[in-house]
């Protein structure tokens, strides 16, 4: 059995030893500049793949880690097609000559990454005389397979060797690899290469080799990577490889790599070391939907033999097509993002709308314009609307110029698109806005006409939730708190447009009454700037930006990360729709979903207990509903504000039971149109005796005790069950004063003063101190990095995931709310009042209840 083993080329003149001068310059160089690769690893005279040049054993996280260190394709963010080639004079020592063909992708549907690399290895003729005694070629087929977290990743790799040299062909070996990145500023990787010893068809063996090295990034980006490692090559009597590589970004351009390595299997370090090293300039391009690599670079040192003497024969050059972005620095083409909106998002949809501008705010040095084309209504309440202004802000304040776009608008995209920098309209066009309105439906007359009673007792004579069900119309408190409520919005609503159209609030309520508008109405009334086609937008846009630019349309691709190592995350936790006892339902066919409170009770345990979460954002979008999911969510929310900050951000509506569990949170932010308040508890059912009377079905009941059915669907309550009832809510009700007391720091007197049912916008809770703060989204996350002590690019985990069933995706229907109505065979109006019935089906007949009413129609 023949044991393969590197060869040190002998000393000539040509060979000289390297002046310890010389080689303290090399290694300067190389860490100073950034690096670029060798074959580094390996004896200079062994049959192996084509090196990674420039990498780190640590960092590397493209696909050469194929044959570097395979656990790396963990950290692959999207596909890689990579082809390298390394060029030699043939008067060179080293047999790496040749081409490779890469391959890598994460799988979609498993948490694994895998690639294929086909290496094409035809040695220069030295090396092929001094190896062989002649000229061989060989090809190596390598797949690898890695997993693994944002810290830690394993991976192996089965390769096979094929040749016309029998003393190569038909090597079968295995690799096994680890990588660990516990810090932004360091890691650890371990190699063992050819664990199986593989031999050839003739029994020619390589062995097996174990690669360790460690990385540094003083920045904590990938701006400057340091690697130092080593190698143990178990032949013969085995020797050390070490290596010391170096990777630096260029800023618009690319990068620079360099590494140096010693081989010397003789074991005596100090005799006249045999040396390689090599650099490299990469060149990145990125496009908005992926980016491509170029890299030239030459190899050095008295490995090459006589070879080192003509450095620009040594060369090797790469070229890489990737489905993911490089960094920030690699981005250099200036560009207009064109968003269409055809349909208005839900509460997720809306979050993941403010992400990707807030993105392209903070993120796109490049990006000059946004153009938004609005065709239907941006947000389903006006809450949500500021926040997209916020976004629109915020795009605007880091130098991003945003154009609007009308066709058929209503008030809230008036609202939405009067902060932009220009807001145009289709000549047809129109804007549906002449003033607020809200509706609201009584369903007692119906009720009578089928036999159905509804008997509820409440708390706070403002907690007018039941009045839609026992009444014709509202009480006069009722109608006045709606009246002010109505003044409340309209004053907020008209000094948005007024400011932003550059118009004053007079000039803005006079034109108003003249709504709605056509296009040439709406530029005389000074509310848009002008007309546009379609076909003219990007025209516009570009003239706005003042310079040519190009657009992209769509997603984008995945950014490669900056840096590695445990990254903490804020957690974004959903309470949206009604709150009720158990796990979460949706109501696909009415666009309606539940916030079940073990649902919501198991999220929050979920990132109180997770390490790597430093802080929560409770983004409340509810009415409220069952008072007993609101205890149950109360408490999850107070043990994890306890243990880590929770920022409360409330959306739409953080009301009765919604602000009921936002009451512990350690910060809480309103937009200043959220809903919220309404402080009260009701309780009571439906009575089903008359409508079983109408068809002939009589109810016989037998009970021990006078009240045993109280709770019956079919009688109504008695005058004492009446009273007792009040008692117990009243019972409820204290708890609620307490709860929020405890959680704002202020008397159960002073939440009394603002409770009793009392619905407020956000302005008016800050004002009362409900809340902490205006604002939405933005500020809530912001805040919580602060807390958590994050950097602001911290990862997000959304919770409670969404739930999808083939059934929504079948029907089309997953997902939808707001636009549900012009997507069913019922009429809005009815489907509003199925709207207005469907959440008290959702509770059981002896359940208090913290809820507001049907939330306000307060859309323009």
């Amino acid at each position: 059995m023949n044991k393969m083993i590197a060869r040190r080329p002998q000393s000539t003149s040509t060979t000289p030893r390297i002046p310890d001068g010389a080689l303290a310059l090399s290694v300067f160089v190389f860490l100073t500049l950034a690096p670029a690769p060798s074959e580094a690893q390996n004896g200079t005279q062994r049959p192996t793949t084509l090196p990674a040049f420039g990498r780190t054993l640590v960092g590397n996280d493209d696909s050469t880690a194929i044959v570097q260190n395979p656990a790396n394709l963990a950290y692959l963010p999207g596909a890689e097609l990579r082809w390298t080639g390394a060029f030699l004079n043939e008067d060179a020592a080293t047999p790496s000559q040749g081409h490779a063909i890469g391959f890598a992708f994460p799988l979609e549907f498993l948490p694994v990454s895998t690639g294929f690399r086909f290496d094409m290895v035809s040695p220069p003729g030295r090396a092929a005389e001094e190896m062989y005694g002649r000229q061989v070629n060989y090809q190596w087929f390598t797949w690898a397979l890695a997993m693994g977290s944002d810290t830690a990743s394993l991976g192996f790799s089965y390769q096979t060797s094929y040749s016309d040299a029998v003393e190569i062909h038909g090597m079968n070996s295995w690799t096994f690899a680890a990588n660990m990145r516990p810090s932004d500023y360091f890691g650890l990787a371990g190699v063992v290469r050819n664990a199986n010893s593989p031999r050839s068809d003739v029994g020619t063996e390589l062995g097996v080799t174990y690669d360790l090295g460690t990385a540094f990034r003083p920045t904590g980006t990938d701006i400057l990577e340091v690697g130092l490692e080593a190698s143990f090559v178990d032949e013969a009597s085995g020797y050390w490889v070490p290596r010391l590589a170096a990777d630096m970004g260029i800023p618009t351009l690319g990068r620079l790599r360099s590494d140096v390595s010693w081989i010397d299997p003789t074991g005596n370090v100090f005799a006249e070391p045999t040396w390689t090293a090599s650099t490299s300039l990469v060149i990145n391009m990125n496009s908005r939907h992926g980016s491509a690599e170029g890299a030239l670079g030459t190899r050095y040192g008295n490995a090459l033999g006589i070879a080192q003497d003509r450095p620009h024969e040594n060369l090797h050059a790469e070229a890489a097509f990737r489905s993911f972005r490089q960094t920030r620095a690699a981005d250099n083409l200036p560009y207009a993002l064109r968003i269409r909106m055809e349909s208005t998002p839900d509460d997720r949809g809306h979050v993941t709308l403010l992400r990707k501008l807030w993105h392209m705010a903070e993120n796109e040095p490049n990006l000059r314009a946004v153009l938004l084309e609005l065709r239907a209504d941006p947000a389903s309440s006006l809450a949500h609307i500021q926040e997209l202004q916020d976004a629109i802000y915020h795009l605007q304040n880091n130098g991003k110029k945003v154009l609007c776009h009308l066709e058929s608008a209503g008030g809230s995209g008036l609202y939405l698109c009067s902060i932009a920098d220009q807001l145009l309209i289709n000549p047809a066009g129109n804007i549906r806005y002449s003033g607020l309105k809200s509706s609201r439906y009584y369903l007692r007359g119906l009720l009578d006409k089928v036999g159905v009673r509804a008997d509820f007792v409440r708390i706070g004579e403002h907690k007018s939730a039941p009045e839609a069900m026992v009444r014709t119309e509202g009480t006069e408190t009722s109608l006045s708190d709606r009246v002010r409520m109505l003044q409340e919005v309209e004053v907020e609503l008209s000094a948005g447009i007024a400011q932003g159209r550059d118009l004053t609030l007079e000039e803005l309520r006079k034109a108003v009454k003249s709504g709605p508008f056509t296009a040439l109405e709406a530029k005389q009334a000074g509310l848009v700037d002008g007309f546009a086609f379609d076909d003219m937008l990007e025209e516009k846009t570009q003239s706005l930006a003042g310079e040519d630019i190009l657009f992209e349309k769509g997603p984008q691709a995945a950014t490669k990360p900056e840096r590695f190592g445990p990254t903490e995350r804020i957690a974004i936790v959903y309470v949206s729709g009604d709150m009720v006892d158990g796990q979460s339902q949706s109501i696909p066919f009415l666009g309606m979903e539940t916030a079940g409170s073990y649902t919501i009770a198991a999220s929050l345990k979920q990132v109180r207990e997770d390490p790597s979460v430093a802080a929560v954002v409770l983004r409340i979008e509810t009415g409220g509903g069952s008072a007993m999911a609101a205890d149950v969510i109360w408490r999850e929310v107070q043990l994890t504000a306890e243990k880590k900050p929770v920022v409360v951000s409330m959306g739409a509506a953080a009301a009765s039971g919604g602000y009921y569990i936002a009451s512990p949170g350690s910060y809480i932010y309103a937009n200043p149109l959220t809903i919220t308040g309404s402080i009260g508890i009701f309780y009571g059912k439906m009575d089903f005796a008359g409508l079983l009377g109408k068809i002939g079905v009589n109810i016989e009941t037998l009970r021990t005790e006078e009240h045993a059915d109280s709770q019956s669907p079919f009688r109504p309550f008695t005058d004492e069950e009446r009273a007792l009832l009040k008692d117990k809510i009243r019972q409820f009700y204290g708890l609620f004063l307490r709860r929020v007391a405890d959680g704002r720091g202020l008397s159960r007197k002073d939440i009394d003063a603002v409770g009793r049912g009392r619905v407020w916008t956000g302005r008016q809770a800050k004002d009362h101190k409900l809340v902490d703060a205006l604002g939405g989204l933005r500020q809530a996350l912001a805040k919580a990095r602060v807390m958590g002590g994050v950097r602001d690019d911290a990862p997000i985990l959304e919770l409670p995931k969404r739930r999808t069933s083939l059934l929504g995706k079948l029907l089309g229907v997953e997902g939808l709310k707001a636009e549900l109505g012009s997507q069913t065979p019922l009429p809005q109006e009815l489907l509003d009042v199925a709207r207005a019935i469907a959440p008290y089906a959702l509770y059981g007949d002896d359940q208090p209840l913290a809820r507001i009413e049907l939330l306000p129609d307060l859309m323009p």
